[in-house]
């Protein structure tokens, strides 16, 4: 009986220490932050899906829902992504960057800006995760992720959206 009870605190104590070896929030967000330049600049991927008013890199892992008009919902295993698109917007627009700067419900917004290209990156709180949008011009592309996971989900949703290449 003695020997279950310490082999259950030392399995509680194990469990607890495990849970605090996590990145905390500040950390996550001060990693995303000095990213956004670096993965914005990183080189083009090369589209592999042809949509009806765009071409698109997507990593082969995905698999597309839905197609509608200005929305393309796709999965990467159980993470659901939502892009959001309006091809009438420029790659320079600040249109859904102001936006979101406009519902002061967030933990990061930062900008970037280039010589053809205004994107940014937003990260909320929801509920047990956090929300990651990513745009680019009138493109937004927006997922729940995990502190744990939000930097590869960044690197990945970036490579996307740089990629895109809308159909004249």
């Amino acid at each position: 009986m003695r020997s279950k009870i310490i082999r259950l605190f030392i399995f509680g104590l194990f469990v607890f220490i495990l849970s605090g070896c996590g990145p905390s929030e500040e950390e996550t967000l001060a990693t995303i932050e000095t990213m956004i330049d670096s993965t914005f600049d990183n080189q083009r991927s090369q589209p592999n899906h042809e949509f009806a008013s765009f071409d698109i890199y997507l990593p082969d892992q995905i698999s597309v829902i839905e197609e509608t008009e200005s929305n393309l919902i796709f999965t990467d295993q159980d993470q659901t992504y939502i892009l959001f698109y309006n091809t009438l917007e420029e790659q320079d627009s600040r249109f859904f960057y102001q936006s979101a700067k406009a519902t002061e419900n967030y933990a990061l917004l930062e900008a970037y800006e280039d010589d053809n290209r205004f994107g940014y990156v937003k990260v909320a709180e929801v509920e047990d995760n956090y929300e990651l949008q990513v745009g680019v011009g009138g493109v937004r592309l927006t997922t729940h992720t995990s502190l744990d996971e939000m930097d590869q989900d960044l690197t990945k949703m970036v490579t996307m959206v740089n990629s895109i290449d809308f159909h004249q």
